[in-house]
């Protein structure tokens, strides 16, 4: 995940889901789902700041609670380097 502070009052999201990460576009709509529903539910946490969030890994249904902590680890890791 790559982040920039924007001027603006909002958070901006930004996904790549290459042919290289998940070959099947079920697969790689799921995970642009999934991204931007985790973006929605932590949007208040991340004023003024633009993500791009490139998958490396495909994941599953069964994964969604990991990958659901390690969004969340790194919105607060951004809320700190925001802070000072």
């Amino acid at each position: 995940m790559h982040y920039q502070f924007n001027a603006l009052a909002h958070p901006r999201l930004g996904m790549v889901v290459g042919k290289k990460v998940a070959k099947l576009s079920v697969s790689r709509n799921y995970m642009r789902r999934v991204i931007r529903q985790l973006f929605r539910l932590h949007q208040s946490e991340l004023a003024g700041m633009d993500l791009v969030v490139r998958a490396q890994k495909v994941f599953c249904p069964k994964d969604y609670i990991a990958i659901e902590q390690e969004f969340i680890g790194l919105v607060s890791k951004f809320n700190k380097l925001q802070k000072p």
